[in-house]
């Protein structure tokens, strides 16, 4: 799986604010098999306990940064990302 580059999809602006982000189908379908991958990884409970750690890492971070567009491009950056965030 490639990286996905936020520079590839255009954002839709509403009052100078972003609000949405225009995919193309393969990347629509690349996120709905993570996002399904993810719902059977939320099957187990060790893997429902790191899921939910990382949404609330998430939003703490969200909380602190409500301003903050989030740019990442790989899971790499999301990770080291949300571990900052978990040390706020």
């Amino acid at each position: 799986m490639g990286k996905i580059l936020r520079d590839k999809f255009p954002i839709v602006y509403e009052a100078g604010k972003p609000q949405a982000v225009i995919v193309d189908v393969d990347t629509f379908d690349r996120i709905i098999r993570t996002l399904e991958h993810l719902q059977h990884l939320a099957d187990d409970p060790k893997e429902t306990r790191w899921i939910v750690q990382v949404i609330e890492q998430a939003r703490a971070h969200r909380s602190a940064h409500p301003d903050e567009v989030f740019t990442y491009d790989s899971p790499d950056a999301v990770m080291a990302a949300l571990g900052e965030a978990g040390s706020e």
